[in-house]
């Protein structure tokens, strides 16, 4: 090992060696956590909205048109693109008080932000992998 102007030099190679180990751990530690927590918080987000337009539903007697815009809107600020948007049912079905109404809701998955999962050997999702999330609940409109 000889110093030169302050700094270590190493001509073994150990220092190559210590990098090429240490980054992945690094990447690791630092970026999957990152990926997963995104991933958590679109399913949240998916499933307050779901939450609020089943309440929503249930007073209306359905998933009305300007429920459906107002869902759709709601999940664009949060940062879903529009167009790859799933609601069911597709179309508004009048429920009378004591009905179930059901709706689901289907995202993208967009599996790139889980490809660090290949470091730790794993698999990440297909490429068509959606989070979707879906309830029901019981009318209260009075016919």
């Amino acid at each position: 090992m000889e110093v030169i102007r302050g700094f270590v030099r190493d001509k073994s190679g150990h220092i190559l060696i210590q990098a090429l180990i240490i980054i992945p751990i690094i990447y690791i530690a630092l970026f999957l956590p990152f990926s997963f927590a995104v991933v958590q918080h679109k399913r949240s987000v998916l499933d307050d909205v779901l939450d609020y337009s089943l309440q929503r539903a249930a007073v209306e007697g359905g998933l009305t048109t300007r429920l459906r815009q107002e869902l759709l809107d709601v999940l664009e600020e949060r940062g879903f693109d529009r167009t790859e948007i799933s609601v069911m049912p597709a179309s508004f079905v009048e429920r009378v008080r004591g009905e179930i109404i059901e709706i689901s809701i289907a995202v993208p998955g967009h599996s790139g932000i889980l490809s660090g999962v290949k470091a730790i050997g794993g698999e990440p999702p297909p490429e068509d992998w959606q989070m979707s999330a879906s309830g029901s609940i019981m009318s209260e409109k009075l016919p």
